[in-house]
């Protein structure tokens, strides 16, 4: 195990890693300002959105028969998924979207290089070179998103003792299940373009399950609502599709650490986009920094096989 030549470096992994880190950098922020009754019904409603991207492509592809010979195992990675989205919501609303990225992005990495490491076997015959590079990219990865959330203090929505331990525990949540709902996809040993509709429909049945135990109602206040929602659950949906098949690329270990360098697509759109910190502070150059360091260590772990 070592290096990659430059011309050996799989293009395509590339292009699915930037499809991911856009979306995913983006997917919370259409729907944060719409009034939803309970965390619930947003979830229901990201799911919904999801599912029709799902069927449409899954139809378009003429893989509808081959979906349901493998439903059950990605189905049940869409249960998982239902629950750490709600957990997610939960998260940024009473922490906000930059704390609770902060706090799950790396959780996320952590988590799945573990379930890479036990249960996948992905490192087995790693040298100590080896070792040592993987847990330097990784360090470095870290630092970097953790600068970054550091550097967001200015963000972060005004809240109580408990109200800020229920956005973290949220946002833990999420960093947990987030970092394994796409394990039982791995262990069906299907194509990710075929395991999408089923682990869609659990996304959706088990977000219907929590909306309906949630007794809130399902109305939206504007029209446009409406298709902010739609557009947060199209764009998680496109993001998941580039990290599936960046799995399915390079490992669950290395394919969903790097899917996670989109906390730099949400903090740089936090400067340039909604000023959240201003340019030009101490704080935006925080978060610059830690941009490029999260880069690097994704672009080392990338580098490795």
């Amino acid at each position: 195990m070592g290096w990659r030549n430059e011309n050996e470096l799989p293009m395509v992994a590339i292009l699915y890693a930037v499809i991911t880190v856009l979306a995913w950098g983006t997917w919370l922020a259409p729907s944060q300002e719409v009034r939803f009754a309970s965390q619930e019904i947003k979830t229901f409603y990201v799911a919904f959105a999801n599912l029709a991207l799902a069927l449409v492509v899954t139809f378009s592809m003429g893989l509808v028969r081959a979906s349901l010979m493998v439903f059950w195992f990605p189905f049940l990675g869409g249960l998982v998924w239902a629950v750490s989205s709600l957990c997610a919501f939960t998260a940024t609303r009473h922490i906000g979207i930059a704390k609770a990225f902060g706090i799950w992005a790396p959780l996320n990495i952590v988590v799945s290089l573990l379930w890479g490491a036990l249960l996948l076997s992905e490192f087995p015959d790693a040298g100590l070179k080896y070792r040592i590079l993987l847990i330097v990219s990784v360090l470095i990865l870290l630092a970097g998103v953790l600068l970054i959330l550091l550097s967001k203090g200015e963000r972060e929505i005004a809240t109580n003792g408990k109200s800020f331990l229920v956005g973290v525990a949220g946002a833990a949540g999420a960093g947990v299940l987030w970092g394994s709902y796409f394990i039982p996809l791995k262990y069906a040993s299907v194509s990710m373009w075929v395991g999408a509709l089923p682990l869609a429909i659990g996304i959706f049945t088990g977000s219907s399950v929590l909306a309906l135990l949630s007794r809130k109602t399902f109305r939206l206040e504007k029209r446009m609502d409406f298709y902010r929602a739609g557009l947060t659950g199209v764009l998680w949906g496109i993001g998941n599709y580039g990290m599936l098949l960046l799995v399915e690329q390079l490992g669950a270990g290395r394919g969903f650490t790097i899917a996670q360098l989109s906390v730099v697509v949400n903090a740089l759109v936090g400067i340039y986009w909604l000023r959240e910190p201003e340019p030009k502070t101490r704080a935006a150059g925080l978060t610059l920094v830690g941009c490029l360091l999260a880069t690097l260590g994704g672009v080392l772990l990338g580098s490795l096989e």
